[in-house]
């Protein structure tokens, strides 16, 4: 990798870090005469679907983010013959995690001035639809740090959701039992670890394990086993600051921080933007950024992706056969159930992003089982779905506000027109898609 020119600009100085499954560079920008920093997957992860589809994931979400505090994308790749590659600014610091380490306690006054940048930082997010998911000291770098022009940017959204449109990475179709759960340990959410609905203060809680870290010089919950650890995290509670020997933290602030490791959601701060508030409150003074949380960071306008209201209207696009449905489910259970869904069909996923699956059906297999029955030999279903060369699937999923989930199927026939039957066949799918969701 050192010595090439990916992206026909970028070309690679030398490697500056390393993690579980990427590897980072510096790299020059030829055009602007810059310093950048290229994240690529680590040698045969970039051939393996379930590291590539979590890369894809974070490119998706990253090229969509503007703000102050939360790592630039310069450019990015998912077609390049060598993997994804994902070119982002060059941060010269260091993380939170060295920082704590360095220092041991940090006062609780540059703790507050750190978490009004990551609050703006997560506020500005999670408006935007998206839940991070890993948060950590060191996914937190620190620019200029213990000087007064430190600055925080929040890093790494390789695990980060879209919360206002189901997801299901192409890895997940083939296991309909996948668990969903993701994160640190160290910093995982109860919530997380009981494998439930999850919004913006999970991330808050991470946000308190962290605050307490910084306030106290350790972790609310130490085990060497990784089981008891979530287990702490989902029913033990914290120790108070002066179980501990520190003594120092104002007993205000002290609850803010409690308030955010609450085993359950609706006892933490209803949002990042209302916890920053309460710790200055509890400080008794202002150290948030002067700048509202969000002064020309914006959500960046995301590539012309296929959506449910880009979709072609169906008197344009004759050979198209279109079903919509709206269902009041948990996003874990349509999940489960939408995988099932593709599953039973035996397709191949051709693509998936947020609010978007394809798939590919060909010629059925000779298998028993299924949801519907679709695999099993001489099936109505399968024969019927089976055109020329088979049919393009398309499912389009988004959920607005507070509102129902709605599911939009989409079938088009490979390889010749839409005959009447193929389209009859056709309704009973969608038919069939909708008494499985709804449980009919």
């Amino acid at each position: 990798m050192i010595g090439q020119t990916l992206l026909g600009k970028y070309k690679v100085n030398r490697q500056i870090d390393e993690g579980g499954m990427s590897k980072i560079y510096l790299a020059r920008q030829i055009d602007q005469s810059r310093e950048v920093v290229v994240k690529v997957l680590k040698g045969s992860l970039g051939t393996q679907p379930k590291a590539v589809e979590h890369f894809r994931r974070e490119i998706y979400l990253m090229s969509r983010l503007d703000h102050p505090h939360v790592v630039a994308v310069h450019d990015s790749s998912t077609r390049d013959l060598r993997g994804p590659i994902l070119v982002m600014e060059y941060l010269k610091g260091t993380d939170l995690n060295l920082v704590i380490q360095k220092a041991g306690r940090l006062p609780a006054e540059r703790v507050a001035r750190i978490l009004g940048q990551l609050c703006s930082a997560l506020q500005y997010i999670h408006d935007s639809g998206i839940l991070h998911r890993d948060l950590k000291p060191g996914n937190i770098m620190m620019l200029n740090a213990g000087t007064p022009e430190e600055s925080a940017k929040l890093m790494d959204f390789g695990l980060a959701k879209v919360s206002k449109m189901l997801y299901i990475s192409p890895e997940e179709i083939g296991d309909v039992n996948a668990c969903a759960a993701s994160g640190t340990p160290e910093y995982i959410s109860p919530e997380m670890v009981r494998g439930n609905e999850m919004d913006a203060r999970s991330d808050l809680y991470s946000v308190g394990v962290m605050l307490y870290e910084m306030l106290a010089g350790r972790r609310p919950f130490h085990h060497a086993d990784v089981e008891a650890l979530m287990v702490a995290h989902a029913k033990e509670p914290p120790p108070r600051f002066a179980d501990i020997g520190v003594t120092d933290v104002p007993a205000a602030v002290e609850r803010v921080v409690m308030s955010c490791l609450a085993k359950y959601p609706d006892q933490r701060p209803a949002s990042a933007q209302v916890l920053a508030e309460a710790f200055d409150a509890a400080l008794g003074r202002r150290v948030m950024p002067t700048r509202p949380s969000s002064p020309g960071a914006r959500l960046a306008p995301p590539p012309k992706a296929p959506t449910l209201a880009a979709a072609a209207p169906l008197e344009v696009d004759r050979n198209a056969v279109r079903h919509s449905m709206e269902a009041n489910i948990p996003e874990s259970m349509a999940m489960l159930k939408i995988k099932g869904f593709i599953f039973d069909l035996g397709a191949e996923v051709t693509e998936s992003v947020p609010g978007l699956i394809k798939v590919k059906l060909r010629e059925p297999e000779e298998k028993k089982g299924g949801f519907f029955g679709w695999r099993s030999g001489g099936s109505r279903q399968a024969t019927a779905l089976q055109t020329a060369t088979g049919t393009d699937i398309e499912l389009h999923m988004e959920r607005r506000g507070g509102g129902p989930l709605t599911i939009t199927l989409t079938m088009r026939p490979l390889g010749g027109m839409a005959s009447a039957e193929w389209r009859t066949k056709c309704g009973q799918v969608a038919r069939d898609l909708q008494a499985y969701i709804l449980g009919r």
